[in-house]
């Protein structure tokens, strides 16, 4: 499963460099965050946020440090709620979402991020059910 995810992690960063406006890496570091709960994800934040900037011909270091916080909020928020409940992923995705897409000035914003949202808690649904289907 976790191969399956630095994989999505991959295609999600050539996607999002190139092709759309989504935050989809972003999507996909809050699934993964949640369900490895592991200090590695940092790296892979890391790695991300470079690679995405150096796709979408931005200055090296914007991305990797908005994704670096996020995934540190993220984790922080641990303790006090739920983060593993479709509830808190759409309400994270659609901040994380229309906080990237501000600070990095794409227009609309706001039906971006919604749609985002709307993706992260699919994607969400669809790795539960994997994780639940490989524990039995």
């Amino acid at each position: 499963m976790i191969v399956f995810l630095f994989i999505l992690l991959i295609v999600s960063v050539v996607l999002e460099g190139t092709v759309t406006a989504l935050p989809l890496v972003l999507i996909c570091l809050i699934c993964m965050a949640i369900v490895m709960r592991n200090s590695f994800i940092f790296l892979s934040a890391f790695i991300a946020g470079m690679f995405l900037d150096a796709f979408a011909l931005r200055p090296l270091g914007g991305a990797s440090i908005f994704l670096l916080l996020s995934v540190f909020v993220l984790l922080l928020y641990q303790r006090k709620y739920e983060i593993n409940s479709y509830p808190f992923i759409f309400i994270s995705s659609f901040v994380g979402s229309l906080l990237f897409l501000l600070l990095f000035g794409y227009t609309s914003a706001f039906l971006l991020a919604f749609v985002s949202s709307i993706i992260a808690v699919l994607f969400f649904m669809l790795v539960r059910y994997s994780l639940q289907t490989a524990a039995q």
